[in-house]
């Protein structure tokens, strides 16, 4: 095996245990929340997508400064740094006795994430040009598999042992990840300690193709207000379409979830051999439309099949688009900015991640569950028109 078909394959393992933990929360929040003391609907969604996306909101905030250390000091640190400190955040999550505790444990959780993040700029920067959308698309599966099948795991350790349980069992994911990448990924990328890192204007001045790579971080934040508007809310959009006192709604949710995991792990490598051979551009407007089509019905079900059936279909889209914007950047940037220019990229996308998170609820409690799933699916529609008539390239 060549050395960077083993990169790729330890960070797909490293990325999906990291999700794989990290995601048994999702499903979770709401019911833990009740624990914590909060009682009304509106008041749930609220504080499940505050915990949810005050992570996000940091980790976008720090991606530039992670992305540039990167370059400086190699690849691998990132990933180490990331899989360590998470487990410790994990471990002070069993403890929590406040939805503000949560929420703070949450942020401190932002300041030293980023295992994914790292994982692409280092897979980017090993892989072969040719092969870059294979690679990225089989990262980009296990990390959305792991954070889709992770709340399935987590619904039912929750049902069987308690929420509290766990977060113990995420940290001890996190730690298999960070010895996994401590014992077996090498990288050949030689960092240059004395290197001095471009501000955003020298960076730019860089890119031949700036424009056209601003256009791929726009549709990443897109993606990710439009997915995670979602998120927080479908255990409690299920507890509003089953009946009443459905015993283990933990589980049912986690099932749910994870169904969208397994379709995009069915998918995402033979999507990835195409982006390859005919571009990311095509798959990108491609994957934009159907999952726009498939969002919209979501409004309508009513019961937890339908939901499930139209979660799986929405995963075999959603395989082509974080992977078609990933290849983009990798083959578009230097690799000797491509951390910086990734790390930019991450932000615009936990940016929309935490607006999604904290926006879905409020809508939600405004408008209602069938107003925001319209307004996701549009979203993606008119992100694929945009793509269409400006990414030329």
């Amino acid at each position: 095996m060549l050395a960077w078909q083993r990169t790729v394959y330890i960070c797909f393992f490293g990325a999906f245990l990291s999700a794989l933990g990290l995601s048994q929360l999702a499903p979770l929040l709401p019911i833990y929340m009740n624990e914590l003391g909060v009682t009304t609907t509106n008041e749930t969604a609220y504080w499940s997508g505050l915990a949810m996306g005050i992570t996000y909101l940091v980790v976008a905030l720090v991606s530039p400064y992670w992305g540039r250390l990167a370059d400086r000091k190699g690849r691998k640190i990132s990933l180490l740094r990331a899989s360590f400190g998470m487990m410790i955040c994990n471990l002070l999550m069993c403890f929590v006795q406040s939805p503000l505790q949560l929420v703070f444990v949450r942020f401190i959780h932002g300041l030293v994430s980023g295992f994914f993040s790292a994982s692409i700029i280092l897979v980017a920067s090993e892989t072969p040009e040719e092969k870059t959308g294979w690679a990225l698309s089989v990262l980009a599966s296990s990390n959305l598999a792991g954070s889709l099948i992770g709340p399935l795991i987590g619904g039912y350790l929750a049902d069987m042992f308690g929420v509290r349980f766990s977060f113990f069992i995420i940290a001890c994911f996190l730690g298999a990840a960070f010895l996994l990448v401590f014992f077996f990924v090498h990288e050949s990328f030689t960092p240059d300690p004395n290197k001095v890192a471009h501000n955003f204007k020298e960076l730019r001045q860089q890119l031949p193709n700036f424009h056209e790579l601003l256009i791929v971080a726009a549709s990443t934040f897109i993606y990710a207000l439009s997915l995670m508007s979602l998120q927080p809310i479908i255990t409690v959009y299920l507890s509003e379409i089953v009946p009443p006192d459905t015993p283990q709604l933990a589980l049912l949710a986690g099932l749910v979830f994870a169904s969208t995991g397994f379709a995009q792990m069915l998918s995402s490598s033979y999507i990835g051999k195409w982006i390859d051979r005919i571009g990311p551009r095509p798959i990108l407007i491609g994957s934009l439309i159907y999952v726009a089509l498939v969002t919209i019905p979501q409004a309508y079900v009513t019961s937890a099949l339908e939901l499930g059936v139209l979660r799986f279909l929405t995963g075999l889209g959603l395989a082509g688009l974080l992977p078609s914007l990933n290849t983009y950047i990798s083959t578009h940037a230097p690799k000797t900015v491509s951390g910086q220019v990734f790390s930019y990229t991450q932000t615009t996308q936990f940016l929309g991640y935490f607006l999604g998170s904290v926006g879905g609820a409020l809508f939600m409690g405004q408008f209602g569950f069938t107003a925001l799933f319209w307004a996701s699916g549009l979203l993606f529609l008119a992100n694929a028109v945009w793509v269409y008539f400006k990414l030329r390239l």
